[in-house]
């Protein structure tokens, strides 16, 4: 269990070869969990290797990837009959006080942390513009975001919070380990995503660790996926709202932006023309005139 974890965490962040390396390593590791039967690694093993690969073979969208292997391993579970009755976690839980309260400081926590790495950093955050935000009105916009967010959030939830730390928890016992492996492996994945780099990895995996914490305390995937999709609500907030014009802006300026020599000649055309020219001009009218 904690070598697929860390396979998986490894891959977005090593070279394509490398990950190439631990998608072997994982179907590996994934026949050893089937031939000894373990109920624990079998299915999660599984599904590290469907995404895998969907991932090799060209599937776009992270997001599509995690439905396809959800799908994926609920077929696995309810299909093999030594598998059935493995999947415990795709419950509701409890939204009690005190679970509301975590969710809300969460996800506060989140959104503070978001704007405040979008406005303090100024990210390149150009592809993700070009790739999740045509050219359609706003309201339509808004909807996809807010439609966005809730399939995100549970994919994501469903992924992390559900399959990787059910299996982790069976396989280590629901204590700090499993939390931070799979928080490891939720931040991994932001390498490239919002947000990005080295820094978004670790602000990527404080919140799953504050996920995680919410999924146990609530014993279901509603609260985690609820406040999941708020804190993707933000990100959509700041995407539309903020990287969306600054993008437009800079394209204005790049096309606004004329070569040097573009720019003299039309002040060449459009500068007045000197006294000696205009006088050449009223001669030769007038002799043209007098021949006439």
């Amino acid at each position: 269990m904690v070598s697929v974890t860390l396979l998986v965490t490894a891959a977005p962040l090593v070279p394509p070869n490398a990950a190439i390396g631990a998608a072997i390593g994982t179907a590996v590791l994934a026949v050893l969990a089937w031939y000894k039967r373990c109920r624990a690694a079998a299915p999660y093993s599984v599904f590290c290797v469907i995404c895998f690969g969907l991932v090799l073979s060209g599937v776009p969208y992270f997001q599509v990837v995690l439905a396809l292997g959800l799908l994926c391993y609920a077929g696995v579970v309810r299909g093999v009959p030594w598998l059935r009755g493995t999947a415990t976690w795709p419950r509701w839980g409890s939204f009690d006080p005190t679970v509301r309260f975590l969710s809300v400081v969460a996800w506060l926590l989140a959104a503070a942390a978001l704007l405040s790495w979008y406005l303090l950093l100024h990210p390149n955050i150009a592809d993700i513009v070009k790739t999740f935000v045509p050219a359609l009105p706003l309201g339509l916009l808004i909807a996809g975001g807010l439609i966005f967010s809730m399939v995100n959030a549970a994919v994501e939830e469903g992924t992390y919070r559900g399959v990787m730390l059910h299996a982790l928890d069976r396989s280590l016992g629901p204590g700090f380990a499993a939390l931070l492996l799979q928080a490891l492996a939720f931040g991994a994945i932001h390498i490239r995503g919002f947000p990005r780099g080295w820094l978004g990895v670790g602000l990527a995996c404080i919140y799953g660790l504050l996920m995680g914490v919410i999924r146990r305390r609530a014993g279901g995937m509603f609260a985690p996926w609820i406040a999941h999709v708020f804190t993707d609500v933000v990100i959509a907030g700041i995407v539309v709202f903020l990287a969306r014009p600054n993008q437009a802006m800079q394209r204005t300026a790049g096309r606004s932006a004329l070569p040097l020599w573009v720019t003299s000649t039309c002040n060449l055309q459009l500068r007045a023309p000197s006294p000696v020219v205009a006088d050449l001009v009223l001669v030769r009218r007038r002799n043209w005139r007098h021949r006439t």
